[in-house]
């Protein structure tokens, strides 16, 4: 009798619910979409009540297509955006909205972590202290809403609601824990001192489980609710990246990535304790490795700004433009920092800038220029941790940019690196279903597990490019190094006459 796996993806806009057969190929697949809502300026929220009501509707929907019996489903997994706070009150209702990674309200928090304890942060955590993580939002709200605060018996991600929705257990996935500036790196585990030095009620944080754990089967009510047998088992689940780094493949030391999306990230296995905390470090699903991450917040997107901008609808005619338009064609820069910057540059007031410009200058050269900028963008996080000693050299790239032959093809130019695209570009599901698969036993280990993944296609980098593109990353460092005091500037002209 077949065995099917159901993976859960919960993004920043949408949930899409994929069902797996037990060779990892995909049966059905469902999405649904919810709303952001942004009540003030850097505020970013959503309600959880959304999520669950997605994961119902894809589910329904996955079960219908398929005409499978939900018996058969062998287990679920969820995995989830980050960062990401939700307050729970005893009886399992959440007292507010969950503050997204794009919350930006925690930076006084943020900021009082790094002066009052940020050399014990990063030598416990190897993690910086950001707006967007765990332990700030969770400050924000003892200093904000204290009433919230007392009343929360458990403060959660986004995929350990849903978990708990499913199995009436709150958890929290050790992937998830690593990017909460509460939890020991070397051990996985919550760290006395940053609890105490942070003043946050250990009380509240839920037990830390490995991604592949069965944590709970699913409870009569959420079987009701979805169609899914009663019982059918939950695994702890993982941060959407970690999810799609395995689902790329990468599971050795040294296996590079890049995720193409909305943000656009980049990063490594790592085998050591990663100790840099300019990097976002965590542990990966497969036990005894790290994930070091950097990228650009807003990659893939800053290109769709523009799309927009222009009036052009179709991602077709964008790429036929930037294809045109040929690499030496007009000489520009384009820095991609359009919303702030985390890892690498920890910059939250960058911006976006185009340098170079003159009256010659076409819209399909800046297409191109905002494709070069992104790539060079993922360009210098390489750069910063080759500087730290990994290696980097094959890479697997994911994501909506890796749709376009041409946006990965520049992405091969200026990185000067082999791209390969593997045959499942849904990774992030895929991966959940490979940690699914593995916690339930379907598979004895992930290489097992990853046996079926095939390659779409692989982009080489074109030699000729490789002087031009050196030197015009060259140049990509030296104007964010010379703009860089602007940008803070902007902010006290924008905060000074705008209020």
């Amino acid at each position: 009798m077949s065995k099917y796996i159901l993976a859960v993806d919960l993004g920043t806009t949408s949930t899409k619910t994929v069902l797996f057969d037990e060779k990892m190929k995909v049966i059905a697949s469902a999405k649904a979409e919810y709303p952001t809502y942004y009540p003030r300026q850097g505020w970013a929220e959503q309600d959880p009540e959304d999520w669950w009501k997605a994961l119902v509707s894809t589910t329904a929907v996955v079960l219908s297509e398929s005409g499978i019996n939900p018996a058969d489903i062998a287990g679920l997994g969820v995995d989830a955006m980050s960062s990401m706070a939700l307050p729970m009150d005893k009886d399992g209702n959440p007292l507010r909205k969950g503050l997204l990674w794009l919350d930006r309200r925690a930076q006084a928090e943020s900021d009082w972590i790094r002066e009052t304890y940020g050399d014990l942060q990063k030598k416990i955590n190897s993690n910086d202290s950001d707006p967007s993580n765990f332990a700030p939002k969770v400050l924000w709200m003892k200093n904000n809403e204290p009433e919230v605060y007392e009343k929360t018996a458990a403060f959660l991600h986004c995929n350990s609601y849903l978990v708990y929705r499913l199995t009436g257990k709150m958890t929290m996935d050790l992937s998830e824990a690593g990017m909460s500036q509460l939890c020991d790196i070397k051990t996985g585990q919550w760290s006395d001192e940053l609890i105490t030095a942070s003043g946050i009620d250990k009380a509240k944080l839920p037990e830390i489980f490995p991604c592949t754990d069965v944590v709970g089967g699913i409870t009569a009510e959420a079987a009701a609710a979805t169609g899914l047998k009663e019982g059918t088992p939950i695994i702890a689940g993982a941060m959407d990246n970690v999810a799609a780094t395995l689902g790329l493949g990468l599971r050795q030391d040294g296996q590079a990535y890049i995720s193409a999306g909305t943000a656009t990230n980049a990063g490594a296995c790592v085998a050591s304790v990663p100790s840099d905390p300019s990097m976002l470090n965590y542990h990966h699903a497969v036990p005894g490795l790290y994930l070091v991450n950097g990228g650009v917040d807003y990659g893939g997107a800053g290109l769709r700004w523009f799309k927009a901008l222009i009036e052009e609808e179709r991602f077709e005619e964008i790429d036929r433009l930037a294809e045109e338009s040929g690499y030496l064609d007009d000489v520009l820069l384009y820095l991609p920092y359009m919303v702030g910057q985390r890892a690498p540059l920890w910059d939250p007031h960058s911006r976006a800038a185009a340098f170079g410009m003159n009256p010659d200058t076409s819209r399909k050269a800046m297409i191109r220029m905002i494709m070069e900028g992104i790539a060079m963008g993922v360009r210098n996080v390489f750069r910063l941790m080759e500087e730290k000693g990994y290696s980097i050299e094959e890479i697997v790239m994911t994501g909506g940019c890796a749709n376009s032959p041409v946006w990965t093809q520049i992405f091969s130019d200026v990185l000067i690196k082999d791209i390969i695209l593997p045959g499942e570009m849904d990774v992030a599901p895929l991966g959940t279903a490979i940690m699914t698969a593995v916690g339930v036993g379907l598979f004895p280990d992930y290489d097992s597990a990853l046996a079926v993944q095939t390659v779409r296609a692989a982009h080489s980098p074109d030699k000729e490019k490789s002087d031009y593109y050196n030197a015009l990353s060259k140049a990509f460092v030296n104007l964010y190094k010379a703009v860089g005091p602007i940008y803070k500037e902007l902010d006290d002209i924008r905060e000074r006459f705008t209020k």
